[in-house]
């Protein structure tokens, strides 16, 4: 059973640095420690607005880490099922879609463009990636192995992007094919634990396995209940995510014992998790 992860706080990691050592003392020290701050997050000058780089490492189907950028680089425009790590569990195709980034990249020069954002929430560098001429990003969704993800204002390539899912979908690849034939990660089942137990993963990603016993649908989301103890939350922009694949959230799992997998948060005093696509949910019947 997975244990909540103590995630150091702003202060701990200046420490680790080595800028709090000492008390500071005065404008001027301070003024510095900002400007230095500032000079780290908004690393642009060294990152140009289309370079080649040689990968170093691919960490799974929509990041990589590349020779000259200190980040991880992550995938604008898309997003790939969620791969099993120590402290994660894994999403069925996780591991195509790293392999297929793999193939794509690995040994290749590969290219930068970049949005109107160049870093995410976590810092890591937002980009398109092409090698050898092809769009890393496209040729992903274009292949069942990832979903178009278009935040803005990162919409560069949005049409393009849209356009490789529609192809997905017609060819029925991947995450848009038949979901049943998919077998979970046997490794998932040290992260399960039952609906009650949700709100002691707050921020984690977790497998609830439990009986879906009722809904409440809006103009703002689908709202899921398992047990009593946890909502499952499926907003209007990703239910024909859903419809897609002849599924009607509300009918088709409703009084099923399901399983999902996703991260655990609270709204209201109640604990909930996401569900954008039915590969992160799967019926036990």
């Amino acid at each position: 059973m997975p244990t909540p992860v103590e995630k150091p706080s702003f202060g701990e990691k200046l420490k680790k640095l080595g800028y709090l050592k000492k008390p500071v003392k005065g404008i001027l020290p301070l003024l510095i420690l900002i400007l230095l701050l500032l000079s780290i997050y908004f690393q642009t000058d060294l990152i140009g607005n289309s370079n080649e780089y040689t990968v170093r490492e691919v960490i799974d189907g929509d990041t990589i880490i590349i020779g000259g950028i200190d980040a991880d680089i992550r995938y604008i425009g898309i997003n790939t099922p969620e791969i099993l790590t120590e402290n994660s569990p894994g999403e069925p195709l996780s591991e195509e879609a790293k392999n297929l980034n793999k193939s794509l990249v690995v040994g290749k020069k590969v290219r930068l463009e970049f949005d109107k954002e160049r870093y995410d929430q976590y810092g890591r560098v937002l980009a398109y990636i092409f090698a050898n001429g092809i769009s890393v990003n496209e040729e992903l969704v274009r292949n069942g192995l990832a979903r178009a993800f278009i935040i803005k204002p990162n919409e560069k390539y949005a049409g393009r992007i849209l356009e490789a899912e529609r192809q997905a979908k017609l060819a029925r690849k991947g995450i848009w094919g038949n979901l049943k034939e998919l077998n979970p990660l046997s490794e998932n089942r040290r992260f399960l634990i039952k609906p009650s137990q949700a709100s002691n993963y707050v921020g984690e990603r977790v497998v609830v396995r439990g009986k879906l016993t009722d809904f409440r649908k809006s103009n703002k989301a689908l709202v899921l209940n398992m047990e009593g103890d946890l909502d499952l939350v499926i907003f209007p922009s990703n239910l024909e995510n859903f419809r897609f694949l002849g599924i009607i959230p509300e009918k088709s799992y409703l009084g099923e014992l399901v399983e999902v997998i996703g991260t655990v948060k609270m709204y209201r005093g109640k604990p909930e998790i996401t569900i954008s696509h039915p590969i992160s949910i799967r019926s036990l019947r």
